[in-house]
């Protein structure tokens, strides 16, 4: 149970997280490389041996005896990639399809890139949606550097309203419909927050929240609970409207 006395970030992050769910993979054999990716996942895996090739293998979700969805799981299908939201492969859309049936499972990452990958489900969520706004914290301003054009073309090819934020160790170029702010107090510098607040519309709406628990590892939790979205997104805008 969260207490008052916890990072606001961290109690939402908490909320976030929802009842365990089931992962049942499908094919000749378990496969190494997908276990790699759904053992960063706080779910129960198992597995079923079907006389296919493995590239028809595939993967069911479940919350208790409920069906929430398959995926195709076949070799190298879900690996984590950090594409674009515009230009996204096969496989960097089945690894976001992933993210979304999992979410409320908590996870626990020490690649940046897999990190980066899970946010992008996010992302690509608002960029398909078109409009409302997308929150993003960095813990530097100069982390947010090599996401700059990322950024600037969400913003400038679509309706989306984006406020990014970060310690400021460097001043970022002036980017029309993208709102950059200073986080001086390291308010949120532990938190890798990416978050959509779904242009009004409730079935839209998600969030990732990641805590840094060590250097490079972070624990956090993908939501589409509109209740922990519209409270992040909330205290996102008390952040900002108290830092330059």
């Amino acid at each position: 149970m969260a207490v008052d006395d916890e990072p606001p970030l961290r109690q939402l992050r908490d909320r976030a997280r929802g009842p365990p769910k089931t992962v049942t993979t499908f094919g000749p054999e378990p496969s190494e490389d997908l276990r790699a990716v759904l053992d960063r996942f706080d779910v129960e895996l198992h597995h079923e041996s079907l006389p296919v090739p493995g590239s028809s293998g595939y993967l069911v979700v479940k919350r208790g005896e409920e069906y929430l969805g398959a995926i195709s799981a076949g070799v190298g299908e879900l690996d984590p990639s950090d594409d674009v939201p515009w230009d996204a492969t096969p496989a960097a859309s089945a690894y976001r399809d992933l993210v979304a049936l999992l979410s409320g499972a908590s996870f626990e990452m020490d690649d940046r890139d897999r990190m980066v990958a899970t946010a992008r489900e996010i992302e690509d969520r608002a960029w398909r949606t078109g409009r409302g706004g997308l929150y993003a914290t960095f813990q530097s301003l100069s982390a947010f550097e090599g996401q700059v054009s990322v950024y600037e073309h969400l913003a400038g090819a679509s309706d989306l309203a984006v406020t990014v934020f970060g310690d400021p160790d460097w001043d970022p170029p002036t980017i029309e419909d993208v709102r950059v702010h200073r986080d001086e107090a390291g308010e949120i510098s532990d938190f890798w927050v990416v978050a959509f607040d779904g242009a009004g519309d409730d079935e839209a709406k998600c969030a990732m929240i990641a805590e840094e628990e060590r250097p490079g590892a972070y624990t956090g939790v993908v939501t589409y609970d509109p209740a922990v979205v519209d409270d992040l997104t909330a205290y996102l805008d008390d952040v900002a409207a108290s830092t330059p």
